[in-house]
C-alpha cells in the first residue's frame, strides 16, 4: 500500500511536471513565433530599404549620365567658342592689313594733297565715336557680369568655374560683339548643372540617412537575434537537464523491476522447494494417520500431532503470503513497465520537438547569414560608389585646373590683344577716317540685334518667373491634396479594419450566446431531472414509512433496510453527482464570464484605436481566443460526460432501491407468513434476509464507493485543468489591457500631432 501511494504521488509529481513542461513549450512555442514574425518584418524592411538603395543608385546613375551629357555640351560649347575666337583672329588680322593698305594710300594721298582745312570738324566726329564705342564696349563687359552673377548659396568650385566662364565671356565680348548671343545659354546651362549638384547633394544625404537608418535597424535585429540564441540555448539547456532527470528515474524505475525480476524467481523456486519438500511429507502423513490414530491415542501424541499441523500450517500460510507478495510485484513490475513506455514515449516526443526546434534554429541562423551576406555586399557597393565620387571629384578638381589654365591664358592674350590695339590705335588714327562709315553701319546694325536679343532674353525671363511663380502658388494646394488623399486611405483603411473587428465581434457573441443558451437548456433539463428523482424518492421513502408503520412488529431486518436506505453513503452520490455537475458548469459559466469582460474590454480600445494595432496582432489575438473558446467546448464535452454518468448513478441506485423495496415486501409476507409459526423459525427467517440485503448492500457500496473515487480523481483533473485555464485566461487578460495602454498612448499623440 505505502508503495501504490508513492507511486501514484510520483505519478502526481510527473503529471504536474508535464502540465509545466506542455505550459513552458506552449510559452517557448509563442516566443518562438514572436521571433519569426518580428525575423519576418525585419526582412520586409530591409528588402524596403534595399529596394530604396536600389532606386537611389539608379537615380545616381541617371544623374550621372546627365552630367557626362552636359560635360559634352560644354566641351562643344568651349569648341564653338575657340572657332568663334579664331574666326576673329582671322578678322583681325584681315583688317590689320586693310589699315596697312589704307595707311600707305593715306601717305600717298598726303604727299599728294595738300591740307584742308575743313579735317577739323572730321576729326571731331572721329573722337566722338571713338568714345561712344569705349563706352558701348564698357557696357558690353557689364553686361555679362551682370547675366553670369552666381546665385547666393553656391559652394566654392562653381563659383570660380562661373568666374572663368565670365572672364571667357568678357573676353569674347572685349573682341565682338556676336559672341553675346552665347552668354545666356552658357547661363542657363551653369544654372542646370548647378541645380543638379545641389539634387545630388540631397540625394547623397538621403543616402546617408538610409544608410544610419539601414545600420540601426541591423543592429536592432543582431541584438534580436542575440536574445533569441540565448532564450534557445536556455530552453534547450532546460530540455537537456529534464531528460537527465528523466532518463535518472527510467534507470531507477529499470533497476527497480531488475532487483523485482531477480527477487521474484528466488521467491518461486522457494515455494517451489517448499512444495517439494512439504508433498512427500504430506502423503506420508496422510499414509501414517490412519495408522497412528489405531496405534496411538495418547494425550502426548495427539499433542505432536497438533503441533506438526501448526507448523504445517504455518508454512502455507508463509507460502500464501509469499504468493500473494510476488502477485504483487508482477502487478507492480507491469505497472512500472507501462510507465516506463510512457515515459519513453515522452522522451521521443521531447527529442524531436527538440529536433525540431534545432532545425528552426539552423534556418534562421541560414537565415541571418543570407542577411549579414547581404549587408556585406551593400557595404561593398557603398564603398564602391564613394570611389567614385572621389573619381569624380578628382575629375571635377582636374576640369578646374584646366578651366583656370585656359582662363589665365585668356586673360594674358586679352592683355595683348589690348596693348597690340592701343598700338593700333594710336598709329592709325588718321586711317580710320575713311572706314569709319562702314564701321557705323555694322555696328549699328549689331547694336539693334544685341537689343533685340536683350529684350527677347528679358521677355523670357519675365516668362519664365511669372511661369514659377504660377508654379509655386500651386504647390501647397498640391501639397493639400495629396495630405487629403493620404488620409482619406487611413481613414478609409480604418474603417474597413473596424467592420471586420464588428463582424469578428458580431460572430463570437452569437457563438457565446448561443453555447449560453444549449448550456442553460442543458442545466434546465438536469435540473428538472434530478427534481423528478428527488420527488420519486421521497415517494418511495414516505410507501416505505407507511408499510413499516402499518406492520405491528418491527425487526431488526427493517431497521437495517431504513438505515440503509436513509444512510448518507446511500443519498451522497445523487447529491455529488448533481454538486458535480452544478459545480463544473457553475466554474465554466464563470470561467466564460471572465473571457467576455476580457473580450469586451480588449475590443472597445481596438474599435476605437484600430490604427495603432496591427493585423498580425490582431490576427494573433482572435486566434488565441478561437483556442481558448475551443477548449471551453471541450470541458463542455466533459461535463456532459461527467452529467451522464451521474444519471447512470442514479439510475443504478434507483434500481437498487427497487431491489430492497422488493426485499423489504418479501420480508412483510414472510413476516405475516410466519406469525403463525414459532418465533425461532421467524429469526431464522429473518436472519437469512438480513443475510441476503447485506450481501447485495455491501457491493453496491463498494461500487458506488469506487465511483466515488473515480468522480474524485476525475473531478480533481478537472479542477487542475480549470486552473490552468483560468491562468492562461489571466494571461491573455493581461496582455489585452497592455495592448489597450499602448494603443491609447499612441492615439493621444496621434491627436495631438
Amino acid at each position: 500500500y505505502a508503495q501504490s501511494v508513492s507511486h501514484s504521488a510520483q505519478l502526481l509529481e510527473l503529471r504536474t511536471q508535464n502540465y509545466q513542461l506542455s505550459d513552458d513549450l506552449r510559452k517557448n512555442s509563442a516566443e518562438l513565433n514572436a521571433v519569426r514574425q518580428k525575423n519576418v518584418v525585419l526582412e520586409r524592411d530591409f528588402v524596403k530599404a534595399q529596394k530604396e538603395v536600389d532606386a537611389l543608385l539608379s537615380e545616381n546613375e541617371m544623374l550621372q549620365g546627365k552630367l557626362h551629357s552636359q560635360e559634352e555640351d560644354f566641351r562643344l560649347q568651349n569648341s564653338t567658342l575657340m572657332t568663334e575666337l579664331s574666326k576673329l583672329c582671322t578678322q583681325i588680322e584681315q583688317l590689320e592689313q586693310e589699315n596697312h593698305g589704307l595707311k600707305e594710300g593715306g601717305a600717298a594721298s598726303a604727299s599728294s594733297v595738300p591740307p584742308n582745312p575743313t579735317s577739323s570738324p572730321v576729326d571731331g566726329e572721329m573722337l566722338r565715336l571713338q568714345a561712344e564705342n569705349s563706352t558701348l564696349q564698357k557696357q558690353m563687359k557689364d553686361c555679362p557680369l551682370l547675366c553670369a552673377a552666381p546665385p547666393l548659396g553656391l559652394s566654392e568650385k562653381s563659383v570660380e568655374k562661373i568666374v572663368a566662364k565670365q572672364a571667357a565671356l568678357g573676353w569674347s565680348a572685349a573682341l565682338c560683339p556676336i559672341t553675346h548671343c552665347f552668354g545666356p545659354e552658357l547661363e542657363m546651362a551653369l544654372n542646370t548643372e548647378q541645380e543638379e549638384k545641389r539634387l545630388l547633394r540631397e540625394q547623397i544625404h538621403s543616402l546617408e540617412f538610409v544608410f544610419g537608418s539601414f545600420q540601426r535597424l541591423q543592429g536592432e535585429k543582431e541584438a534580436l537575434y542575440n536574445d533569441s540564441r540565448t532564450k534557445i540555448d536556455e530552453i534547450n539547456q532546460r530540455k537537456e537537464e529534464e531528460l537527465k532527470a528523466t532518463n535518472i528515474r527510467i534507470q531507477k524505475l529499470q533497476s527497480d523491476v531488475m532487483a523485482a525480476n531477480q527477487v521474484s524467481p528466488q521467491l518461486h523456486s522457494a515455494t517451489e522447494g517448499k512444495k517439494k519438500y512439504s508433498d512427500p511429507f504430506s502423503t506420508s502423513v496422510k499414509v501414517q494417520t490412519p495408522q497412528c490414530r489405531n496405534k496411538c491415542k495418547s494425550p502426548v501424541f495427539l499433542n505432536y500431532i497438533l503441533f506438526t499441523n501448526g507448523g504445517r500450517l504455518k508454512t502455507d500460510l508463509n507460502i500464501t503470503k509469499r504468493t500473494q507478495e510476488m502477485n504483487l510485484l508482477r502487478e507492480q513490475q507491469e505497472a512500472l513497465s507501462v510507465e516506463l513506455q510512457q515515459r519513453r514515449g515522452e522522451q521521443e516526443s521531447l527529442l524531436a520537438q527538440r529536433d525540431d526546434l534545432d532545425s528552426q534554429l539552423q534556418e534562421s541562423s541560414f537565415a541571418n547569414r543570407k542577411l549579414l551576406e547581404q549587408l556585406t555586399e551593400e557595404g561593398q557597393e557603398k564603398e564602391k560608389l564613394l570611389r567614385d565620387l572621389e573619381e569624380a571629384k578628382k575629375t571635377a578638381e582636374k576640369r578646374k585646373a584646366m578651366l583656370d589654365d585656359m582662363a589665365m591664358q585668356l586673360n594674358q592674350e586679352k592683355s595683348d590683344h589690348k596693348e597690340a590695339l592701343s598700338d593700333l590705335k594710336l598709329q592709325h588714327e588718321k586711317e580710320v577716317l575713311g572706314v569709319r562709315a562702314r564701321y557705323e553701319k555694322e555696328l549699328r546694325g549689331l547694336h539693334e540685334d544685341k537689343n533685340r536679343s536683350e529684350e527677347e532674353i528679358r521677355q523670357q525671363l519675365r516668362d519664365e518667373k511669372a511661369r514659377t511663380k504660377g508654379l509655386e502658388g500651386l504647390q501647397p494646394r498640391v501639397e493639400e491634396l495629396q495630405a487629403q488623399v493620404l488620409s482619406m486611405e487611413g481613414t478609409k483603411g480604418w474603417f474597413e479594419r473596424r467592420l471586420k473587428e464588428a463582424e469578428e465581434i458580431k460572430d463570437t457573441v452569437d457563438g457565446q450566446r448561443i453555447l449560453e443558451k444549449k448550456g442553460s437548456a442543458a442545466l434546465k433539463d438536469l435540473k428538472r431531472q434530478l427534481q423528478l428523482e428527488r420527488k420519486r424518492a421521497d415517494k418511495l421513502q414516505e410507501r416505505l414509512q407507511e408499510i413499516l408503520t402499518n406492520s405491528k412488529t418491527r425487526t431488526g431486518l427493517e431497521e437495517l433496510v431504513l438505515s440503509e436506505i436513509n444512510s448518507p453513503s446511500r443519498t451522497q452520490p445523487t447529491g455529488d453527482s448533481s454538486s458535480v455537475s452544478s459545480f463544473s458548469y457553475r466554474d465554466m459559466m464563470k470561467e466564460a464570464q471572465p473571457t467576455n469582460q476580457n473580450k469586451s474590454g480588449g475590443g472597445s480600445p481596438q474599435s476605437q484605436r484600430p490604427a495603432e494595432l496591427s493585423d498580425d496582432e490582431v490576427g494573433e489575438l482572435f486566434q488565441r481566443l478561437a483556442e481558448v473558446q475551443q477548449e471551453k467546448w471541450m470541458l463542455e464535452e466533459k461535463v456532459k460526460h461527467l452529467e451522464v454518468s451521474c444519471s447512470s448513478m442514479a439510475e443504478d441506485i434507483r434500481r437498487k432501491s427497487a431491489i430492497i423495496e422488493t426485499y423489504v415486501m418479501d420480508s412483510r409476507r414472510d413476516v405475516s407468513g410466519a406469525a403463525v409459526g414459532g418465533h425461532g423459525g421467524s429469526q431464522g427467517d429473518r436472519g437469512g434476509l438480513g443475510s441476503v440485503l447485506r450481501d447485495l448492500v455491501k457491493p453496491g457500496d463498494e461500487n458506488l464507493r469506487e465511483m466515488n473515487k473515480k468522480l474524485q480523481n476525475m473531478l480533481e483533473e478537472q479542477l487542475t485543468k480549470n486552473m490552468h485555464l483560468q491562468k492562461d485566461l489571466e494571461v491573455l487578460s493581461q496582455e489585452l489591457v497592455r495592448l489597450s495602454k499602448e494603443s491609447s498612448p499612441g492615439s493621444s499623440v496621434a491627436g495631438s500631432g
